[in-house]
C-alpha cells in the first residue's frame, strides 16, 4: 500500500553469520518495525494496527532466514514455502509498542516488535511429517490477512459514513485477527491447550457474533481435534457451521473434512462420506488430501453394507455340502459296479 513503509530495521543476531560454529541452543531474538502513515480523518488505532501487520510481516521474513539456517545445521533442505510456513509457526511475539510522530508534517505511527525463536521448540522433522496440517492453517492465515489488507485499502479511498463504517468492521478485525493468528500458530506449533485457553474468551464475548465466532469455534474445535478429544472438537465443529454455515469471509467450511475424520474414526462411514464430499465441494473438489479421505471413507463404508465373505482356511470342512459329497460317491460306485458287471 502507498502509504506503508515498512522499515527493515529488523536484525537478527550475528549469529545467522555463521552457522555450523556456534551453538544455536538459546532463543534467537528479532527485532522489526513497520510504519504507518495516517491520512485525513484516519483512526489511530487502525494506523497502530496495520503498522503492526507490517512489523509481524518483517518479523516472519527475518524468521524464515533463521529457520532456513537452522535447516541447515540439521542438514535438511527446505523449500520456500516450507520455510515461510514453518516460520510463520515458530515466531513467538513477547513485546511490542507504538510510537506516534510527526514526519514531514504527516503523522505516522510505528510498531515495534520483539520476537523470539526457540530452536528448542523446533522439531523439524515433526513440522515436515505434518506439512499438510501446518499448510492448511498457513493458507487461511494468508487468506484472513488478504481480507485485512483488502478491507484497509478500501477504508484509505473511503469517505463520511462509509469510512467510519468500514473503520469500525476494520477494528473489530484488527482486533480478532490477533487472537486467532496467535491461536493459528500455537496450533502449528502443536500447543492445542494454549489455543483453547486463548480461544475461549473469545467465544464467551456476547459481543462476538456471526462468522468470528463461528471461526473462533472452527479453530478451538481444530485445537481439541489434535488433543484426541473428538467429542468436544465435533461440538465446535457443529456450533461453528450452525451459527454461518458457508460464510466466505472466515473459511469454517474445513469443519466438514474434520468432521468426516471423526466419523470415520468412529466408524460412522455414511456420515464420514456425507462430510467429506460436501467438504470436497467447498474445495473446489481440488483438495488431494480429502479426495483421498473420501475414497476410503466410501470403501469402508462399502464394505459396512456388503461384507466380503470369510476366506475358509486351507483344509477346512466348513461350509461343506455334505450332501452332495455322499451322494457323488453313491453315484460314482454305482456306476462303478455296472461297469464291472458288464466286464
Amino acid at each position: 500500500m502507498k502509504r506503508i513503509r515498512l522499515f527493515c530495521a529488523c536484525v537478527l543476531t550475528g549469529v545467522l553469520l555463521v552457522l555450523p560454529a556456534v551453538s544455536l541452543a538459546a532463543p534467537q531474538v528479532i527485532r522489526a518495525e513497520g510504519t504507518y502513515a495516517m491520512g485525513d480523518n484516519d483512526s489511530p488505532k487502525i494506523a497502530r494496527d496495520a503498522a503492526r501487520q507490517e512489523a509481524l510481516r518483517a518479523a516472519v521474513e527475518k524468521a524464515g532466514v533463521y529457520v532456513e539456517s537452522y535447516s541447515k545445521t540439521k542438514n535438511m533442505q527446505l523449500t520456500e514455502d516450507e520455510v515461510r510456513t514453518i516460520s510463520g509457526a515458530v515466531l513467538k511475539v513477547i513485546d511490542e509498542d507504538a510510537v506516534p510522530e510527526l514526519a514531514g508534517g504527516t503523522l505516522q505511527y510505528t510498531v515495534h516488535l520483539t520476537a523470539e525463536v526457540d530452536p528448542d521448540a523446533i522439531d523439524l522433522q515433526a513440522m515436515l511429517a505434518n506439512k499438510a496440517e501446518l499448510e492448511k492453517l498457513q493458507a487461511e492465515r494468508d487468506a484472513l490477512k488478504k481480507q485485512n489488507e483488502e478491507l484497509l485499502a478500501a477504508y484509505e479511498k473511503a469517505k463520511g459514513r462509509e469510512k467510519r463504517e468500514l473503520g469500525t468492521e476494520l477494528e473489530t478485525r484488527y482486533d480478532l485477527s490477533k487472537v486467532f493468528d496467535r491461536s493459528m500458530s500455537a496450533i502449528q506449533r502443536g500447543e492445542f491447550q494454549t489455543a483453547v485457553e486463548t480461544l475461549t474468551p473469545v467465544i464467551s464475548d456476547r459481543d462476538v457474533k456471526g462468522g468470528p465466532l463461528a471461526y473462533a469455534f472452527y479453530l478451538r474445535g481444530r485445537a481439541y481435534y489434535g488433543m484426541h478429544r473428538a467429542a468436544e472438537a465435533l461440538s465446535d465443529f457443529n456450533d461453528a457451521e450452525r451459527i454461518t454455515p458457508g460464510d466466505a469471509a472466515y473459511p469454517v467450511w474445513r469443519a466438514k473434512q474434520y468432521r468426516g475424520l471423526i466419523y470415520y474414526d468412529w466408524r460412522r462411514y455414511d456420515d464420514a462420506v456425507r462430510e467429506l464430499e460436501a467438504a470436497y465441494d467447498a474445495s473446489g473438489r481440488q483438495d488431494a488430501a480429502i479426495a483421498d479421505d473420501l475414497a476410503k471413507a466410501r470403501r469402508a463404508a462399502e464394505l459396512q453394507r456388503h461384507p466380503a465373505p470369510a476366506k475358509q482356511p486351507s483344509g477346512s470342512t466348513k461350509g461343506v455340502d455334505w450332501t452332495k459329497v455322499i451322494t457323488d460317491i453313491i453315484i460314482h460306485s454305482i456306476d462303478k459296479g455296472s461297469t464291472s458287471e458288464e466286464g
